[in-house]
Parts: C-alpha cells; sequence; structure tokens
C-alpha cells in the first residue's frame, strides 16, 4: 500500500493549521511498537516539511499560539491505560486544539464528549471512529479515518542488508491485553525491549524501531499478536500471522490497513 502526501487526509489537516500555529509533539508513551509509532511520525512530519517541537513541561503554551500533536496508538483505552487521557486533559487548555493522532480509542467517553470543540481526532480504524461519531463528532471538522502512522515509516532507512534465512519466529504478547495469557516457548515479546514514556527521544525511536526490523529481517514468517509487530513484517514482506488481542484493535486495524494490501498477512481469527 502506497500512502502519497497529496492522498492522505492527515496532511491536509496539518496543512490547515501550519500557517498559523506552532505545532507541539507529544509522542504518546508505551512500548517498543509506540516506538515504531513515534519514529513514523517524525518520519511523515519532516518528509511533508511540518516544523515541530517536542513537548517541553517547562515551557508555557497559548491557544493563540500552540497546537498540541499527540502521538496516537492504543494508549487511550479505559481499562487498560490511563496515561495518555491524564496527560491531554491536564494540558487541553494550553492549546488552540489538540490533534490526536491516528488512533484506536475505546472508553471514556465522558471526556471525549467534554471536550469535543477542543479536540480533532485521527482514527485508524472504523470501530473507534463509529464510537466518536455517536458522540457527536463530525466527519472531517473534528475526525477523520486514516491508517495507523506506522504505515508512513520511511522504511529505506531502517531495513539492512540481512537475508531472512530463519523460517520462523512467534512474538507474542506477555503482558495485559493477551486474549488467551497462554504461555508459549520459543516465544520473544520484543515489543517490550523498551517500555515506558520514551518516544519524545527521536534517536531511541528510530533506533529501537531499527532494532526490532533487524530481528524481523531475519525470519521469513511472524506469528503475532502484537499489531506493530504485524504491521512491521507486512511493510517487509513477511509471511504474518496476525492473531487477535484482548479487544478489538488488532482486527479492526488489520481490516482497514492490512486487509487487500498485505496478501501475506493473515488474520486469525480462531486463534
Amino acid at each position: 500500500m502506497m500512502l502519497h502526501k497529496n492522498e492522505n487526509p492527515l496532511t491536509l489537516l496539518l496543512k490547515s493549521y501550519c500557517e498559523n500555529y506552532r505545532f507541539i509533539y507529544k509522542a504518546n508513551p508505551g512500548n517498543a511498537g509506540d516506538g515504531v509509532i513515534a519514529a513514523a511520525t517524525y518520519d511523515f512530519l519532516e518528509g511533508n516539511n511540518f516544523n515541530f517541537s517536542p513537548y517541553d513541561a517547562t515551557e508555557n503554551y497559548t491557544p493563540e499560539r500552540d497546537i498540541l500533536l499527540f502521538g496516537g496508538g492504543g494508549n487511550l483505552i479505559e481499562g487498560y491505560y490511563a496515561e495518555g487521557r491524564d496527560f491531554i486533559r491536564d494540558n487541553i487548555h494550553k492549546f488552540a486544539k489538540t490533534i490526536i493522532f491516528p488512533s484506536t480509542i475505546n472508553g471514556y467517553e465522558d471526556f471525549f464528549e467534554a471536550n469535543k470543540k477542543s479536540l480533532f481526532i485521527c482514527c485508524r480504524e472504523k470501530i473507534s471512529y463509529s464510537k466518536l461519531l455517536k458522540l457527536g463528532y463530525v466527519p472531517n471538522e473534528s475526525i477523520i479515518l486514516t491508517h495507523d502512522m506506522a504505515f508512513y515509516l520511511n522504511k529505506e532507512n531502517y531495513i539492512t542488508s540481512i537475508v531472512a534465512k530463519k523460517k520462523v519466529v512467534s512474538c507474542y504478547r506477555t503482558d495485559s491485553e493477551s486474549l488467551t495469557k497462554e504461555h508459549r516457548e520459543n516465544n520473544y515479546d520484543i515489543s517490550l525491549t523498551w517500555n515506558g514514556d520514551f518516544w519524545d527521544n527521536v534517536h531511541l525511536a528510530r533506533n529501537s524501531t531499527r532494532s526490532l526490523i533487524s530481528f524481523l529481517q531475519e525470519y521469513k514468517t511472524v506469528n503475532t499478536d502484537r499489531l506493530h509487530i504485524a504491521i512491521l513484517g507486512s511493510l517487509l514482506g513477511m509471511e504474518v500471522n496476525f492473531h487477535p488481542n484482548s479487544y478489538y484493535k488488532n482486527e479492526a486495524v488489520y481490516d482497514n490497513s492490512l486487509l487487500n494490501y498485505y496478501p501475506k498477512t493473515y488474520f486469525m481469527k480462531n486463534s
């Protein structure tokens, strides 16, 4: 799947604001998959010549001058994670608009309903998009449907000359989003090599992503329930056996962005 700059609604959205406001980017916290999101976001912003500054808690931001770009992902899920919601809640008043980059969103209905005028939400799949439409978000005015930021990774800057000589690797979750909680032998949950609020560090985000890709490049097939391992495997042309996580995220993103685009990526519904 080729996502051209002039076809990307996120590009058009940012162009509508960039002349009159400063962009302040806050990467969402999380594991190395969130590092992939951050690395791809830096690639996207730089590739489209959008000037931005990293969020700085010591700086004074004002709604007259600043727009917050909050990194996308799966951090805005009630019952699993609160850091993203808390950060936006505590900072939303400082900015003319908070643009939430492509995300899966579930729960926190009171928060999202109360802040419709201050938020513009980019959804990376149709289930979250439908939920927010029911809360009163308006297409192209306060919400768009697009793709996970990882699809905008400038892949050529990360891949190496490694040749895939090993057959298959398993990279299943070992955290709260695991559907089965099954212990698997010879499983490598490589996304947990890093996990925290690290991804405002551009070099770390890119080097962590480079490490994930270097690991995957040794194999022809990956079995995983990690969304960003599945996306990286797809981008690398691997055979990907993609399994559900504990809620709808994996299948919904697969349906929106992997199905019909990556014929070697399969969703394993009966996992």
